[in-house]
């Protein structure tokens, strides 16, 4: 009988341990559905949802404020490629742009379209969209100057569709073909060139989703990764769950999905899956919060992530608040580790504690995946980087040794 009370126990706490989802208290908004969330940083977050909805919290999450956003369309897909510059997509098709951290928005008029599917920022000034047009054409828009002009992408396929997007630079992008996510007919595009010439990845469907240029992730009955930049795909595991409808990049080893219900009148619930990949521990997943409709998910960490979404016929907002969500294959304990000031705009200092600082190496990179910086140290506890070269905008701060890794996004204003 003890041994199977401690069973119980370790199973219980192994189990709050990597599920500790908190329903946060948005207040009264004027939404049903909350659409989309993005984590300028841990604490700063914006989540838009239906009837024009744009809430944001300064605090992460303790309180919200409701801004104008001009609109009574549902507000979708929301990015931020530097903390104060920010985009939402509208169902008007139109955007609506900020230059203020969120406080307040303004439309950007896209002419001559219908719909806008998806939205790519690599940084506040090239901007892409997948859209249709007032012909019902599937076509891609680009923009060089925030928003101002916009200039149709003619590409090597006149039939040829584009649905979710992602543009790792201004001349490396994916795309899906498919609106309908797992369909068979859902293939994932690359381009080398803006988007003027496209080609399917073979073997590869369903939702995507690239850290860099070269490295990314699949799912189709399963996990997949490349870092080939989609030339191979291997598959990490056979996964339990049939269908998903998105999935999210926090490193190299995890992936965080959000998942379907099979019902016939599609209207099941879709709840939130975490995906690991470990060469010790192999493929391993853990299915949470299973009793709601999640929309969106976005982690500003590895630890710390934010989900959208409906429960209970209210519009809701979650936050990931577990104890450790890192790899036992040895990812960097983030209390070890204090990197200062954040935002900066002159140094970036970095104490380490002394178990990790034998030898490592420091990188960083902006969110297109371009290296702009990298060193390696030994025996250092305490060093100091200067950023005042660096173009302001979000960036990738990586630590590793041989055995740790530690990832931190990095904001230079």
């Amino acid at each position: 009988m003890k041994t199977f009370l401690s069973f119980i126990f370790l199973w219980t706490f192994q189990f709050s341990c990597t599920a500790q989802w908190v329903a946060l208290n948005v207040g009264n908004v004027n939404a049903s559905n909350f659409s989309d969330v993005y984590a300028i940083t841990p604490d700063i977050v914006i989540v838009t949802g239906n009837n024009g909805t744009i809430i944001k919290t300064t605090n992460g999450g303790a309180s919200w404020q409701q801004k104008s956003s001009g609109t009574t369309q549902i507000l979708g897909k929301i990015q931020f490629p530097t903390q104060d510059i920010g985009f939402i997509v509208s169902a008007g098709a139109q955007l609506l742009k900020t230059t203020d951290g969120g406080d307040t928005w303004l439309p950007i008029a896209v002419d001559n379209v219908s719909s806008i599917y998806s939205m790519s920022c690599v940084n506040e000034n090239l901007i892409f969209l997948s859209c249709i047009d007032s012909n019902n054409n599937s076509i891609l828009l680009k923009s060089i100057n925030g928003g101002s002009s916009w200039e149709k992408i003619i590409g090597n396929d006149a039939q040829m569709k584009f649905y979710d997007i992602q543009f790792l630079s201004g001349e490396t992008g994916y795309a899906s073909n498919n609106n309908v996510y797992h369909s068979s007919e859902n293939n994932i595009l690359k381009t080398l060139d803006g988007g003027k010439n496209w080609t399917k990845i073979d073997n590869s469907r369903g939702p995507f989703n690239f850290i860099n240029e070269n490295k990314g992730f699949s799912y189709q009955f399963g996990f997949l990764k490349t870092t080939d930049g989609g030339n191979n795909f291997e598959r990490l595991g056979q996964s339990s769950l049939y269908l998903l409808s998105k999935i999210f990049s926090i490193n190299e080893n995890t992936v965080w999905g959000i998942f379907e219900d099979l019902t016939l009148c599609g209207c099941g619930t879709r709840g939130l899956v975490r995906m690991t990949y470990g060469s010790e521990d192999g493929y391993k997943e853990y299915v949470q919060i299973k009793n709601a409709f999640i929309s969106s998910i976005y982690f500003s960490n590895v630890k710390l992530g934010y989900a959208v979404g409906v429960e209970n016929g209210k519009a809701s907002v979650w936050k990931n608040m577990a104890a450790d969500l890192t790899l036992n294959t040895g990812e960097v304990i983030k209390n070890s580790i204090n990197i200062y000031p954040n935002p900066t705009s002159d140094k970036i200092n970095i104490s380490i504690n002394h178990q990790y600082s034998k030898e490592f190496t420091i990188s960083i990179s902006d969110m297109a995946g371009k290296s702009v910086y990298n060193q390696s140290f030994k025996n250092r506890n305490e060093l100091s980087i200067d950023a005042k070269g660096f173009t302001k905008g979000i960036y990738i701060l990586n630590l590793k040794n041989q055995k740790q890794n530690y990832t931190q996004k990095i904001i230079i204003q």
